[in-house]
């Protein structure tokens, strides 16, 4: 059969594609969607991590189990491996946490990207790679019946990339979720940690987020019930889950409301300064002359920063929501004082 082997290249190929489908809407659904490098890096280490299990499982401990039976006579030795083979498996077995450790720290997981930080997660790399690879099998086997069970009940989901400022914590997370439902008008709401098997990788992914991916990815997920919908926060990413209109009003009210409650809606270290000294002229009041005035010269530096579109989208409706609130704000005190 002279194409056999051209189909089993296609037949490879397909089911590559359809593994890295698989695992990006489960990375992308469980740890929410981390824009730019980080997020790039978080697939590939993700992959990398969920390829070591199996290597773990499919050769290392049939290898050891095997020798073991064979050195005691249980079992004979019927088959032979290369050495090469077995080097090579070898080395992937062993640098490969390694390796995973130091792109958390090249592309800034961490906030000292040293090379004595990464000597420090070395040792700490191996089960924290296991808790990955392990918690990553399992969001590709439980996404299907998520999306399913979404498509079953024909509800919608929207979600909201975002990134925590340093300082805050799951508290400050849950807050700021919280504020942008409240603006909806809904003051009855449900918020508790997300339980049952859906939160189960979440849990087995608990030491690689505080090992490898803690400045990124940290915390578990707050789950909030309000208006009809559900909404899981992440520090990286709130997914919105109902009916449509619903999910579309609370998504906007989410990024009307959460970068005045310790959150950024950029991810590049000038874009987050640009956030920042927005966010202090909406806190340092002064009047609306002054904060009009303070708000065209920052526009003008928003303007010929090196940004792409989407945060220059960003940081211009964040500068109108500011002036719109310092309008706001100036009409109130006007009323008061008559």
């Amino acid at each position: 059969m002279p194409f056999l082997p051209f189909v089993l290249l296609l037949v490879w190929q397909a089911i590559g594609k359809s593994a890295s489908f698989a695992l990006g809407w489960a990375t992308a659904l469980y740890f929410g969607q981390v824009p730019g490098k980080q997020g790039r890096a978080l697939a590939i280490i993700s992959l990398a991590a969920a390829g070591w299990i199996l290597l773990l499982a499919g050769f290392a401990l049939p290898l050891l189990v095997g020798a073991a039976a064979d050195a005691v006579g249980v079992v004979p030795r019927n088959f032979d491996v290369e050495r090469l083979t077995v080097l090579a498996l070898g080395a992937a077995l062993v640098l490969t946490p390694p390796l995973i450790a130091g792109i958390t720290v090249w592309v800034g997981f961490h906030d000292d990207r040293s090379l004595g930080r990464w000597l420090r997660l070395v040792l700490p790399s191996y089960p924290a790679t296991a808790s990955l690879g392990v918690g990553v099998l399992q969001m590709v086997v439980f996404t299907p019946f998520l999306i399913v069970e979404r498509i079953r009940r024909k509800r919608e989901v929207a979600q909201m990339a975002l990134s925590m400022k340093p300082g805050t914590d799951d508290e400050a997370l849950k807050e700021a979720v919280t504020a942008a439902v409240r603006s909806l008008g809904v003051d009855r709401m449900r918020v508790h940690k997300a339980s049952g098997f859906l939160a189960w990788p979440l849990r087995t992914v608990g030491f690689a987020v505080t090992t490898l991916l803690g400045a990124i990815v940290r915390g578990e997920p707050v789950y909030l019930a309000a208006g009809g919908v559900e909404l899981y926060a992440y520090a990286t990413n709130v997914a919105v889950i109902g009916p449509g209109a619903k999910v579309r009003r609370t998504r906007a009210a989410l990024e009307r409301e959460v970068p005045f409650h310790g959150a950024h809606l950029t991810w590049s270290e000038d874009s987050q300064r640009l956030e920042d000294e927005l966010i202090d002229i909406w806190t340092a009041g002064g009047g609306v002359q002054a904060g009009r005035r303070r708000l065209s010269e920052l526009q003008r530096r928003i303007d010929s920063e090196s940004l792409n579109v989407e945060e220059w989208n960003v940081l211009d409706r964040l500068r109108l929501e500011v002036e719109m609130r310092a309008l706001e704000q100036g009409d109130r005190q006007v009323r008061a004082s008559a």
